[in-house]
């Protein structure tokens, strides 16, 4: 079953509603998209649609230089992590596990990969061992009392 609406066009490998769900997580990181089935290291996870922008939103991911892909429905509503479980490839627009997945987990990437500046920076609260404290995107600038 589709997760998309109407309104966008049907893709090859975009998510479906029996493999995945965007769930409210808690009031700091808000939504996000829980596994409802396994995945293996290196398996397709999904492709991601929506409308590509030349200016960055809460839910764009970076897909090339000036070019947003605005999601808000499942791909924008990955969560942050400095040690994910999943990443996108911005030329195909493809999510891949970079683990194991169980169902039951968040999908997980590292903003810093794929966003050149993010919508709003915020201080990191991952947990991973080599948390970086602060995310703002590959290019900014982190402030000297970022995660301090």
């Amino acid at each position: 079953m589709r997760i998309y609406p109407r309104s966008l066009p049907v893709i090859p490998d975009e998510p479906q509603a029996e493999d995945f769900r965007v769930i409210d997580v808690d009031d700091h990181r808000g939504q996000g998209v829980e596994v409802l089935r396994g995945y293996r290291a290196g398996e397709l996870l999904f492709r991601m649609n929506g409308v590509l922008r030349d200016y960055v939103t809460q839910f764009t991911l970076q897909v090339g230089p000036n070019q947003h892909l605005d999601d808000p429905y499942v791909a924008g509503k990955v969560l942050h992590s400095c040690d994910p479980n999943c990443r996108l490839d911005p030329s195909t627009r493809r999510y891949l596990a970079v683990r194991d997945i169980e169902p039951g987990e968040l999908l997980t990437m590292d903003y810093d990969l794929t966003e050149d500046y993010l919508f709003k920076a915020f201080e990191c609260r991952c947990g991973a061992d080599r948390c970086r404290g602060y995310v703002a995107g590959r290019l900014a600038e982190v402030p000297a009392t970022a995660g301090v």
